[in-house]
């Protein structure tokens, strides 16, 4: 049910040429948005920014109208609608003063109160990119942290879906009416969202995707998050974006480093040349969120990996001789009996497969 307090916060946001900004202003100063509605032209044009075209566009406007056409869509959609005096609006967002005045949500609006963390990233991935995605997702649902990301093809929508496999909590932001699933072939990881978290948009339920509406939609995720992960972005990618969006917001900035002969991380290095938090790990993002990763002693960690059966081949070998602990990449070795380029080889895979960590000195520990 909606209540009286929410169609009138739902109708000024309505009013065309009253964005977050105006809205929160108008609100402040005449008090609450049915306030806003009561006023006249004169006293509305008092406020600076407000010229006679929104003005007058406030004081025509079919606020009933459009209400009930939203509540409509709402319905069809099963969405709900949170303001900023809702008890489940997401506290790390409503900390800006330009926060969204509505949030229109699908699913469970509480994963939005979860301690999050935004991954982010190019359409069109390399096979590193998706491993360090579901590699790094991994390690942060481990740790009780909610997954959030835009949904679109590429890193967002693997961050997505290796939370859910992880058994974890992921949200989806919509640069469109949550009732429209963009891209369409994301629909079936839409409703597996909603199972466990949710589907959030700021744009009115109808609202159709513009190119234009990303770099908003990308401010939301910013404010959803207690950091921003970059996977892979080349130059003048959205995901870069999602970075400056993230440097002004006072939130933390990782991002993943790749061959510097890839054009897909190019965005990526040049980011942590400027000074962006090196995303070699989960431990290494996590403890700088502070938020440490728990420790398999603990029993806190999801035991997903230990039940996986151990890869095939050379791989397989090297994580049965480090069973008894960590060894230097000198004793796997000679246990083997294999030149270092091999081992180091198998190394580096089973660690972006999450299998082993590599601690200082070249010494290797079965995870």
């Amino acid at each position: 049910m909606i209540t009286e307090e929410q169609k009138d916060t739902l109708a000024l946001y309505g009013v065309p040429g009253v964005g977050a900004r105006t809205h929160a202003r108008l609100a402040g100063r005449f008090g609450t948005p049915a306030d806003v509605f009561r006023a006249s032209k004169k006293e509305l044009m008092e406020l600076d920014g407000i010229g006679p075209v929104v003005a007058n566009n406030i004081q025509t406007f079919n606020r009933h109208g459009f209400v009930q056409d939203q509540i409509k869509r709402m319905e069809r959609a099963g969405a709900s609608i949170l303001i900023r005096s809702s008890e489940n609006y997401p506290s790390l967002l409503n900390a800006f003063k330009s926060a969204p005045p509505v949030l229109f949500v699908r699913g469970d609006s509480h994963a939005l109160s979860e301690l999050s963390i935004a991954f982010v990233g190019t359409r069109k991935p390399t096979d590193y990119g998706v491993k360090m995605t579901r590699k790094l997702v991994m390690g942060s649902v481990n740790a009780g942290m909610c997954v959030v990301s835009g949904m679109a093809a590429g890193i967002d929508s693997t961050a997505h879906r290796e939370a859910l496999d992880r058994g974890g909590k992921t949200v989806a932001v919509f640069g469109c009416g949550v009732d429209i699933i963009y891209p369409s072939v994301n629909r079936k990881l839409s409703e597996d969202i909603m199972k466990s978290g949710c589907l959030v948009s700021h744009f009115p339920m109808g609202t159709g995707c513009r190119a234009g509406s990303f770099p908003a939609r990308n401010a939301v995720i910013v404010g959803l998050s207690l950091g921003t992960v970059v996977v892979e972005a080349p130059e003048g990618s959205g995901a870069l974006i999602t970075a400056e969006l993230t440097l002004k917001a006072g939130r933390k900035l990782f991002a993943v480093p790749g061959n510097i002969d890839s054009p897909k991380s190019e965005g990526t290095n040049n980011l942590i040349a400027k000074g962006a938090h090196t995303a070699f790990n989960s431990d290494t993002i996590l403890n700088l969120l502070g938020k440490p990763m728990p420790s398999h002693k603990e029993g806190t960690v999801i035991d997903y990996e230990d039940r996986r059966p151990p890869p095939p081949g050379l791989a397989g070998e090297v994580l049965k001789v480090l069973c008894d602990g960590p060894l230097q990449i000198e004793s796997i070795c000679s246990s083997l009996g294999k030149p270092v380029s091999s081992i180091l080889n198998e190394l580096t895979n089973l660690e972006m497969d999450n299998y082993v960590t590599q601690k200082p000195g070249k010494i290797f520990e079965r995870n």
